[in-house]
């Protein structure tokens, strides 16, 4: 359940979201030029969005070539370490294949955003908050940054009272504009297994599956992938589904029911003498034709 507006001790870096979003928008005259060989990608375990298919980092390029860059990247400017991305990893790659397709010194450096007074939580949140607020993410990715945000955040965070608890799931609902329901259901979803979590993005799961299945071992995890995969979630009796639940009772979720067999009454009359013949020629033909005892 969401939270009416109310003061709340935000978790590590909350005040990143609203400050990334106004920096977003300064000029580039605010902005530091640096050449893009001094910079690094964020590494994977942040950085784990997908980067933009062929057609929109064309239509990217393009677009900075016509109209050139709108908006600093943002970059950590880290001791003894070098210069890192934190938002702008498409922005970057576009600039790189101008530089390789015309030479251009203008493109030999990139402006950027730059911050020197991080830690490495309020980094990665930089990371996840830029890509919830430019891009449209998958439901994996969703999953993921908001599992990230929940880990980054802690498990409860104090209202400004001192004496009231607010759950987690609220405070970056607020953030983000979901539901404190959504927020937690996005972080169980982001303890998904790989497989499960591509047959999410590919519409085969359904959320309310993934939330069951996320609280399955891996092991069990790659079980229900496999069988999402060969049947579909179409019928399957989630409910059963809870930890605990043995290979073969989670196999038989997915095997449909059988239809019931109808039975009606029929009537006949023969001669009596025929009686006893007529019962066992009738038994026989059942007996192969539906298995009737």
């Amino acid at each position: 359940m969401a939270l009416k507006a109310k003061q709340l001790s935000a978790p590590i870096g909350a005040d990143l979201l609203p400050q990334l979003m106004r920096e977003a928008a300064l000029p580039l005259e605010e902005s530091e030029r640096i050449p893009m060989d001094k910079l690094v990608p964020a590494s994977k375990e942040w950085n784990f969005y997908a980067p933009l298919p062929d057609d929109k980092m064309l239509e990217l390029i393009e677009s900075i070539r016509e109209n050139g860059l709108l908006h600093p990247i943002v970059v950590w400017k880290r001791k003894d370490a070098p210069t890192m991305v934190l938002s702008g990893h498409n922005r970057l790659e576009a600039y790189k294949k101008l530089y390789q397709a015309t030479g251009d010194e203008q493109y030999a450096a990139i402006p950027c955003m730059v911050k020197t007074d991080l830690t490495p939580a309020q980094a990665q949140e930089i990371v996840v908050d830029s890509n919830w607020v430019q891009r449209t993410l998958s439901p994996s990715e969703k999953a993921r940054s908001i599992r990230q945000k929940y880990a980054l955040a802690g498990r409860k965070a104090r209202a400004a009272n001192g004496s009231e608890h607010t759950s987690t799931y609220d405070i970056i609902a607020q953030q983000y504009g979901l539901s404190g329901r959504q927020i937690a259901r996005y972080v169980k979803l982001g303890s998904l297994q790989e497989d499960l979590l591509r047959l999410l993005d590919s519409g085969a799961l359904s959320v309310a599956a993934g939330v069951k299945f996320a609280d399955l071992p891996p092991q069990q995890q790659a079980l229900a992938a496999q069988c999402v995969a060969q049947h579909g979630v179409k019928g399957v009796k989630l409910a059963a589904c809870k930890p605990g639940i043995s290979d073969e009772e989670l196999k038989r979720l997915f095997q449909p029911e059988k239809p019931k067999q109808q039975y009606v009454t029929v009537q006949m009359e023969v001669p009596a003498s025929l009686q006893q013949e007529f019962l066992h020629m009738a038994q026989h033909w059942l007996k192969e034709r539906v298995g009737a005892p």
